[in-house]
Formats: C-alpha cells, structure tokens, sequence
C-alpha cells in the first residue's frame, strides 16, 4: 500500500513539474521573417520560439506568439533572412587566435605593400624581436604574384627576424630569421620539403615550402601563455560569431591546445560549439589522443577523434604526375609532391587507423593530391574489412585532386569529404604548378555530389579567410579573388552550400539530432543574415553579413540591427 502511495505520488509530482514546463513562456520569439529551416522539406517558416537553448515552435507568427509570456523578448524582424547557425568542419580557430596579434598582410597587393606593413611593426618592434605576421594572405594576391625574398623582407626589417607564414605549409623569412634558423647555402632540403634557392647562386632565397618551414618554426618564439591564448581565444569565437558560425571542427590539435579548450569550456567562455581532433602520426600518438576520449563531452565541446595528415598543400600534395616546373621556386622535372606516410609505410597507417576504428572515433585525413587521396581510400578499405567503419563519419579532408576510383570506394565504404574554398585564393598557384587542368578540377564538388558523396563545407581558415558568404561564393560561382573562375563546371546551387555548411555539417559530426537545421527539439542555433542567400545572384552572396547569431538561444552577436 505504501508503494502504491509512493508512485502516486511520484507520478503527480511528474504531472506538475510537466504542466509547468509547459507552462512556462518562451524565452525568445523572432518573428515576421523568413526562415531557411534546412529541414528534410526545405520548409520556409515566419517565426520560432525559443525555450532553455531549444527551438519550442518553428512555424507562423501566430504560433510561435502563443509562446510569448510577460517576460519573453520579442524580436520584430522586418521580413530578414534567418538560416541555421553555421558550422564549419575544417577551421584552425586556435590559429585564427593566435594570427590576430600578428602583422595583417590580406590587404596587401604588393610587395611594397608588404614591405610597408612589415616595416610599421618593426618602428613599434625593439631591434632583435621577431616580427611575426598573419599565415591568413596569399602571394596572388599581389601584382608580383610571388612571396617576397629575404632581401625584400631585409629592407623593410633590417634589424629584426621576419617570419612570414602563409597557410600551413609554406613561409618566407629575412636574413636574419635564416641564421637565426641555421639555414645555408649547405643546408640540405628535409624529406618532404624544399629550401628555395637562387638558381644562380644556389643561396636561399627565405622562401620555405612544406617541412621546410619547420626550421624557421622551431626558433620562432612560443605560443602565447595559456591565459594570454584563452583571451585571444574568445576574441576569435567573437569574431566567427560576427560571421554567423557557431560550431567548428578543430583539426589537429596538440595537449596544450586540448587543456585550453576544456578549461574554456569548464568556465563557460566558449561561444562557438568546438569538435576536437588530436593530430597523429603514429599508433602511439594515435593512443596518447584516445585518452582524450574520457573526457566529459557536451553541447558545447566534444572529443571528435583523429586527424592524419598525409600530405602537403599546393605546393606538396602527393601527385600521380609531376607539377610544372616554376621558375625560382620548383625547378625539378620529376618533383611530385610529399607523402608523409609513417616510417612504417601504409601497414603503421591502416594500424593507427584500427585503432580509431576500434575506439569507434572519426578519422579523418588529410588528402590534397590524387595519390595520397588514393593511399587515404585504400587504407579505409583495409580496416574496412577488419571492421566495419561505415556509421563512424570518416572523411577525406580537402578531397582537391580524386579520380573517379577513389570517389566511387568512398561512396561504397560510406566515406565523407570536407571541401573548402581553397581556389578563392591558392587557385593562383594551383595553376601555376599544377597547370589549368589540375586546378579547373581542383574540390570538384559538383561532381562528388553527383556521385552520391556526402560532402561537407568550411574554409582551413585562417589558410583562407573565415568568411563562410566568401566559401560559399565561390562553391557557387568557382570565383577567385583574382576575378576569374576555376572548373565553374563544379559549380553548385546557392541551396546546396548552405545545407554543405548546416544539415551536411552536423552529419559528418554525428550531431544532426540536435544541430543544423531549425526543427522543434533542436539546439536553438542561428543566423540572421543582412540578405537572403538563397534569393539573390550567387555574385552576391560573398556581400551577406551576420546581423544576429544565436547560440543555443543566447545572442552573441549583433550588429546593424
């Protein structure tokens, strides 16, 4: 009798707790807009309501103000665009953090340019530091169409090492940078990289391509203590928030980054929603990152798994043929990239790859040439038949060069692909060591759509810019900033790039319960955008800004509205 009081009472208890939350008014309506709910329907709605970080209602304006209550906040929006929270699966976000102190060269168009913003910060800079500048530029962007020298870089920094990164494969120094490096005229090239030289004189000219950059990276002066990192660090998720982004997947990071982020994320000073891959090489890197599979996940930080990298960018990629020769930067007939497969060959990587698979982790790799997306393929399908990996989201990262094979065993063992906007800015050198038809093909997206690939977008920023209205410009046009387009045969529809960077994202994360799209349940994520993406010429869409993003219903960016 007693236990039958006990649940009664238990159940009543339920009813009420049940009746208040229903009960409970609705934290936030946005109404009078028009929303892209990325849904299985591509429904348009007019208004949603928000309740504790989750969508409540996602419908008409009359539906969503039933919500309302005395305290709800009401947002009127004027008919303006709403999309899902954007989430980008290949973003640097500690290296965007890290760039934002450094000298800031994307509006350069010269090497005077250069020059001139190299020169300011070593007047503000004491004789001996080094200079150090943003990897977020590119040299096609200048009229000289090349990096600058180390007698250039000396003329704006006499006095100073200069370390001028570009992306995260190749950089250029001064003189003093190269002592400083202990690179000579006898310094031999590292396996998988190249030391450029004057072809007259066989000196270096500080220009640094692959594994090479790695003697100027190791003096260079360390990363910033961990509380100066974590300011800098939300600084950053403040600006990707300025961008509609709300989720990232951070690919390749070390412990020290790792203990940043878990600390962030216990003291609640992260605004973007961040999967974490740890960066390996070998089986026992591979299981000093599994450790990290303890630890506490949640909505807003979550161990992810490994990432491989097993190439290099343009200027490394693994290629079935040889790249063209270039003038005073690649003069080898036969040169065919790198491919930076363990000592123990494909055998160590299908090991670590085991496992992965047997931790029940994502792999992704990172894959630019066609021979190394072959190697990548080919691996997949060993521990494929040890165990099965389909439902495990493993991906090709990058995916620029794959020939048909590849796609098509990618397509069978369920295998996912991340492509970014890389052309918008290295389309200059992808034809230049490439040539027209390597970089016209290059991230054939439209193709591995078509194919039956489930593909995913970003932007390696800061290898590229943040910007996801930039990525998606140019996924739909195949622009460059150059002003000509690469392949506009692999062009795809507005529609498709943003579910590429909502819906597609939170599958290739496992996450699609609860993000990327504005259903009733879901993490209350969203956008709202100056313009409607999916409604104006695709030239446009690089044009659109973020007015307002929410992160589980909480704004953390506004501005113009």
């Amino acid at each position: 009798m007693l236990h039958r009081l006990a649940r009664r009472v238990v159940f009543c208890a339920i009813g009420a707790t049940s009746s208040v939350a229903l009960a409970q008014p609705a934290d936030l309506v946005l109404r009078n807009a028009r929303i892209h709910t990325v849904d299985q329907n591509s429904t348009i709605a007019q208004a949603l309501a928000i309740r504790g970080g989750r969508f409540i209602v996602v419908g008409d304006d009359a539906a969503a103000m039933k919500e309302a209550g005395p305290s709800t906040q009401v947002i009127d929006l004027g008919g303006k665009t709403i999309v899902p929270g954007l989430i980008d699966t290949h973003l640097h976000m500690a290296m965007h953090a890290a760039n934002r102190p450094a000298v800031q060269l994307l509006d350069a168009r010269s090497i005077a340019d250069v020059q001139k913003a190299i020169r300011e910060r070593a007047e503000q800079t004491p004789a001996g530091q080094w200079i150090i500048a943003s990897s977020g530029w590119h040299e096609s962007l200048l009229a000289e169409g090349r990096l600058p020298t180390r007698y250039e870089l000396d003329q704006a920094a006499p006095d100073h090492p200069v370390f001028i990164p570009r992306g995260g494969h190749v950089a250029t120094i001064n003189s003093k940078a190269l002592a400083l490096a202990n690179i000579s005229k006898d310094t031999k090239n590292p396996p998988g990289g190249i030391v450029v030289r004057d072809p007259d004189n066989g000196e270096a000219t500080g220009v640094l391509l692959e594994t090479a950059a790695f003697f100027a990276r190791r003096v260079v002066p360390p990363p910033p203590a961990p509380e100066a990192m974590t300011a800098l660090m939300k600084d950053a998720m403040a600006d990707l928030n300025s961008y509609g982004i709300v989720g990232v997947v951070e690919p390749g990071l070390d412990d020290r980054m790792m203990d940043i982020y878990q600390k962030m994320r216990d003291s609640g000073d992260m605004t973007i929603r961040v999967d974490l891959l740890y960066r390996a090489m070998s089986p026992e890197q591979v299981k000093k990152g599994l450790a990290y599979s303890s630890m506490r996940n949640d909505d807003m930080l979550r161990f992810a798994g490994i990432k491989f990298p097993l190439d290099g960018g343009v200027e490394g990629a693994r290629l079935r043929d040889p790249y063209r020769i270039v003038p005073g930067e690649q003069p080898d007939n036969d040169y065919r990239g790198v491919l930076l497969l363990p000592p123990g060959g494909e055998d160590e990587f299908v090991e670590s790859l085991k496992l992965v698979a047997d931790a029940g982790l994502q792999a992704q790799t990172h894959a630019v040439g066609d021979e190394t997306i072959d190697v990548v393929v080919r691996a997949y399908e060993r521990v494929n038949a040890m165990k099965k990996i389909r439902g495990l989201r493993w991906t090709v990262m990058h995916v620029f060069l794959p020939g048909d094979a590849a796609i098509r065993a990618m397509r069978e063992l369920g295998v996912m692909a991340t492509a970014q906007d890389h052309s918008v800015l290295l389309g200059h050198n992808e034809r230049r060591w490439w040539g027209d038809e390597r970089a016209a093909y290059a991230i054939p997206i439209r193709k591995m759509i078509d194919a039956g690939l489930h593909v995913g977008g970003g932007t390696d920023g800061p290898v590229v810019p943040v910007d996801p209205f930039l990525s998606m410009w140019w996924m739909t046009t195949r622009m460059t900033l150059n002003g000509y387009a690469l392949g506009p045969e692999q062009a795809i529809t507005a529609q498709e790039a943003l579910r590429l960077y909502t819906i597609n994202n939170a599958v290739i994360l496992g996450a699609e319960r609860d993000r990327g799209s504005i259903e009733v349940g879901k993490l209350a994520d969203v956008a709202v955008l100056s313009q409607d993406i999916l409604g104006v010429p695709t030239q446009a869409i690089r044009d659109t800004k973020a007015l307002m993003t929410l992160v589980g219903g909480r704004v953390t960016h506004r501005s113009g509205m």
